[in-house]
């Protein structure tokens, strides 16, 4: 018989944590020499990961921001397919003062680098960083080079084959081998898919936002069913905006 435990109801106020402990709570555990892949997603209360203009922005909420901040501060490397930088209009990784200052704290480089999964490399000028930005790798494949844009100093081409999709492992491998071993993958649905079917995702953050918006919006992994990926509950937390942080890890 299952048991339960009471995390939150209407009539029932935990302990409220400050700014210091949840930014404790969201520390990117230590990779070690194997990178620690961490998958960080916005839902609605039906299942939507975006909102009717296909972006993430219209559905999460000041507390999900807050947490989406946190977690950049801590990544090496923020992961994402070339479909999501498209949509939601990926730049160079930028960051507000507190997150320099946190990462200077935990000892990182100072800005996270930026990696775009794209096997076409069909990306718009302006995900194009400037010059004295932050780092941004392209991992693509070999069959873009005939109609790969040219791209500024500071972004690094990484090629794989000649396949219609990217191998997973092989892309986290490479990250690692540059010292990237904190991966925060920030999307799209195909690409999460992709390192669920790999047994790669090592944590799942996920903010559930209080709205509703049917239509047809997709979910936050897609691909081929899978029957053996499970993981256990780690943290909840409430805010007051009525939105849940949850953090699940690999069971």
């Amino acid at each position: 018989m299952s048991t339960y435990r009471l995390l939150s109801a209407a009539d029932h106020q935990p302990d409220l944590i400050n700014k210091t402990e949840l930014s404790e709570r969201y520390l990117h555990p230590d990779p070690g020499d194997c990178p620690w892949v961490r998958t960080n997603f916005v839902s609605t209360l039906d299942g939507a990961v975006h909102g009717p203009d296909g972006r993430s922005g219209t559905i999460n909420t000041p507390s999900d921001r807050t947490v989406f901040a946190l977690m950049r501060a801590n990544a090496d490397v923020v992961l994402v397919g070339a479909g999501t930088a498209r949509a939601e209009g990926y730049r160079a990784v930028d960051l507000q003062d507190w997150q320099s200052a946190l990462r200077v704290q935990l000892g990182l480089a100072p800005y996270p680098t930026l990696a775009i999964a794209s096997v076409s490399c069909d990306l718009p000028s302006l995900l194009l960083p400037v010059a004295d930005a932050a780092p941004v790798l392209i991992l693509t494949s070999r069959r873009s080079r005939g109609t790969r844009p040219e791209f500024p100093d500071n972004v690094e081409v990484i090629e794989f084959g000649d396949a219609n999709r990217l191998p997973a492992r092989e892309m986290i491998m490479a990250l690692g081998d540059r010292g990237l071993r904190r991966v925060l993958c920030e999307g799209g649905p195909q690409l999460v898919g992709q390192l669920h079917a790999a047994r790669l995702v090592d944590e799942l953050c996920l903010t559930l936002s209080p709205l509703v918006v049917a239509g047809s919006a997709g979910r936050s992994a897609a691909g081929p069913q899978l029957t053996d990926e499970s993981f256990r509950l780690d943290q909840v937390i409430g805010a007051d905006d009525n939105a849940l942080l949850l953090r699940y890890l690999r069971a």
